[in-house]
């Protein structure tokens, strides 16, 4: 009997029970923890942006992490319920790896899921079980040549409650392929198959082009078409495994808003006001009596010779006619720059 199967446009299409991290991370409440930009794969399709890839470098979502403790504040300051680790490959910092899961689970608590993406180089039995016993919830793997699938089933046979699947991007020309692949994870005990539609970024464009697939916006064209096709074909044939498509646009658009909203309402200052994208706004001004007197007031501070005000007084400023601009910025802890507008009178 044929499963269900659920499609949202542009949101997902599974059959089966969505693995505990993509749960979180529809609703935006897990933070990514990128543990080394140090990989040995070169995936002409890796959307690793150039300043990270190659690095030994550590970022959790926007902001730099040069100690355990600032993984774990930034999860406390984004209200994180989860962290997917990833890279680079992370089982070259192994130890790294899981010095960050522990810690987060003892600063967030046993519930807090974290899951760990990686292509599956030098992983072994011993390296699962040392994962798990540092509390590894859930376990993704990239296998990027084809005699990297066997070691999905030594991951399979080597946990003992840990959650074992695959996450690889969907290629319109390989849908055959991967209906068999997946036929084989039902068959050794994988617990789901993640299916990603085919990012384009300005760095892998070429290569992508150059093996002859063609690109639609910032997506590989007929992705998505294939996602949905293998997902309707799992719940048609196949009983157990958890096959899940998730599309780009709502990666973009979706996921990364609502962590950015999460963060941003948490984070602003007394006068910034967070933004339904997720950024934040505020107003500068010039020090004036009239906008010092607006500070005094509670509506902001004085920061060198500028005023940076809520943007409630607006009115206010441009009936005073001050020299202001009304700010927005991510709410990083460098408050980039997203524009810069002066206060029209």
């Amino acid at each position: 009997m044929a499963r269900e199967y659920i499609h949202v446009e542009n949101v997902y299409a599974y059959t089966g029970v969505l693995p505990g991290g993509c749960q979180l991370c529809l609703r935006g409440e897990k933070m990514v923890v990128f543990v080394t930009g140090l990989c040995n794969m070169r995936c002409f399709y890796c959307p690793v942006s150039p300043k990270r890839l190659g690095r030994d470098v550590v970022y959790v979502d926007e902001e730099r992490a040069r100690s355990l403790e600032d993984v774990v504040l930034e999860a406390f300051r984004v209200g994180a319920r989860g962290a997917s680790i990833t890279g680079g490959e992370p089982l070259i910092v192994l130890k790294r790896v899981t010095s960050i899961v522990k810690r987060l689970k003892e600063a967030m608590g046993s519930d807090f899921h974290i899951h760990l993406y990686t292509s599956g180089h030098g992983l072994t039995a011993t390296t699962v079980r040392i994962l798990e016993e540092a509390g590894l919830d859930e376990l993704r793997i990239h296998p990027v040549e084809d005699d990297m699938w066997r070691v999905v089933e030594v991951a399979v046979k080597a946990r003992r409650r840990m959650s074992v699947g695959v996450e690889i991007p969907v290629f319109p020309d390989r849908v055959e392929e991967l209906k068999r692949r997946i036929k084989w994870l039902e068959e050794i005990g994988a617990d789901f198959i993640n299916l990603n539609e085919v990012e384009v970024t300005p760095h892998t464009l070429e290569s992508i082009v150059v093996r002859g697939y063609r690109v639609r916006g910032y997506v590989v064209e007929g992705s998505y078409e294939a996602g949905l096709e293998i997902v309707k074909w799992a719940a048609r044939e196949l009983r157990r495994i958890t096959v899940h498509f998730c599309p780009a646009l709502y990666k973009d658009r979706v996921q990364h808003r609502n962590r950015l909203i999460r963060k941003a309402v948490r984070v602003a200052a007394h006068y910034e006001e967070p933004t339904e994208r997720g950024t934040l706004t505020h107003i500068e001004a010039i020090c004036t009596p009239e906008t010092l007197r607006l500070v005094e007031e509670g509506y902001g501070v004085k920061h060198s010779d500028k005023c940076l005000l809520h943007p409630s007084v607006a009115e206010e400023l441009k009936k005073l006619g001050a020299k202001a601009w009304l700010v927005e910025t991510y709410p990083d802890s460098e408050r980039t720059l997203v524009s810069r507008q002066p206060l029209s009178s």
